[in-house]
């Protein structure tokens, strides 16, 4: 009996080991993004939204989300693209990729490859949308269509430069140990 269990419990592994080298692996990638420096004495850092979608646009995943917590969730609707494509319709997601509003500067970003289910997100062409926007202040939005998987031309290039509120936004290669 202990042989019969044993040989039950090896084939079970075997496949489930063989279904996992089957699934398809993650697009994942680090995207740097600048916020501007603005010269205003009235200034408040920006929400920023970052969010990818399916070139037919459909939300697919928000890849990260700055806003100041336990004040600004009533403001987030103020990301106005983001917010009416992907925010209003999956906050729990959201909780996830969350962080405080930034300074001026570079900041790195990363996405695991995963749709806002779970599931890998198939190769195809998409959409990058990075959001910013100040209280009493300016707007800006920035669309990247990208390919996944990435190309080496897709991670050596600049991908857009901000005009206003954001600064240059590119991939930066990401190593299989990170």
């Amino acid at each position: 009996m202990k042989k019969i269990l044993l040989i039950s419990a090896l084939s079970l592994l075997l496949t489930s080991l063989d279904a996992l080298a089957n699934q398809p692996e993650a697009k994942q990638f680090h995207l740097s993004v600048a916020l501007a420096e603005v010269d205003d004495d009235n200034y408040h850092e920006p929400y920023v939204a970052i969010w990818l979608e399916t070139s037919d646009r459909k939300p697919i995943s928000t890849l990260a989300a700055w806003y100041r917590a336990n004040k600004g969730e009533k403001w987030l609707k103020d990301i106005r693209q983001w917010w009416r494509k992907a925010g209003s319709h999956n906050l729990d997601n959201v909780d996830s990729v969350t962080g405080a509003t930034k300074k001026p500067g570079t900041y790195l970003v990363n996405w695991n490859g995963l749709d806002d289910s779970g599931e890998v997100v198939v190769d195809g062409d998409y959409v990058l949308h990075v959001e910013a926007v100040r209280e009493k202040g300016g707007r800006e939005h920035l669309r990247v269509p990208i390919t996944l998987p990435l190309n080496q031309t897709q991670l050596s290039e600049l991908l857009a430069s901000g005009k206003s509120e954001l600064g240059d936004i590119a991939f930066v290669p990401q190593s299989k140990k990170q």
